[in-house]
C-alpha cells in the first residue's frame, strides 16, 4: 500500500516506522526514574526509555529489557513468517501480462526464488485464463537502490497462447 500526497510517496511500512519513531521520541519525556542514587556528573537524576529490569526465566537464565526490546525489533524487521517476495501483475493488452516481483528488505534467504515464483505465477495466469501455453518474452532481475536498504527486484512479460 502506498500513500501519495503532493508528490510524496510513502509506503505503508515506512509510514509505520515513522509513526513508531514519533511515539518513541514522545515517550522520552515520560521515562522511568531510577531515583536519587543514580545521577549524572551534574547531580541530575538519570532516566532511560527502557527500564533497568530483567525477566527471570529460570534460576540461571534471565533476559534484560534491552534484550527483549532488541529481540522484538529484530523480529519486526525480519518477520520470518512473511513471504520473501511481493508479486504484482498488470495486463498489457489481451494476451500479454507483466509480472513484477519485489523482495522484502530484510530476509533470511530466498535470493534464487525469483525465477521460480515468476514461472509459478505465469502458470497460474495461464491456467486461470484457460490458455494452452505461454511464452516468456522478457525477464530481468536487478537491485533497486533505495533508502535505507536496497531491494532485489525482478520483472518480466509473458504472452499467453490459446
Amino acid at each position: 500500500m502506498t500513500i501519495q500526497r503532493k508528490g510524496i510517496r510513502i509506503r505503508k511500512g515506512e509510514c509505520v516506522l515513522l509513526c513508531s519513531l514519533c511515539v518513541f521520541m514522545a515517550g522520552c519525556a515520560n521515562t522511568v526514574k531510577y531515583g536519587p542514587q543514580v545521577t549524572d556528573s551534574s547531580g541530575n537524576p538519570l532516566s532511560t526509555l527502557i527500564p533497568n529490569k530483567a525477566l527471570q526465566i529460570s534460576q540461571s537464565v534471565s533476559l534484560t529489557m534491552e534484550n527483549i526490546a532488541l529481540i522484538a525489533i529484530i523480529d519486526w524487521a525480519v518477520d520470518p513468517l512473511a513471504p520473501n517476495w511481493q508479486l504484482a501483475q498488470a495486463p498489457l493488452g489481451e494476451d500479454r501480462v507483466r509480472i513484477s516481483l519485489r523482495k522484502k528488505r530484510f530476509t533470511t534467504g530466498g535470493d534464487g526464488e525469483a525465477v521460480q515464483l515468476f514461472a509459478r505465477r505465469a502458470e497460474k495466469i495461464k491456467s486461470d485464463g484457460g490458455y494452452a501455453s505461454y511464452v516468456m518474452l522478457e525477464y530481468t532481475e536487478g537491485v533497486e537502490s533505495s533508502v535505507p536498504i536496497a531491494q532485489r527486484v525482478a520483472q518480466g512479460v509473458i504472452q499467453l497462447k490459446h
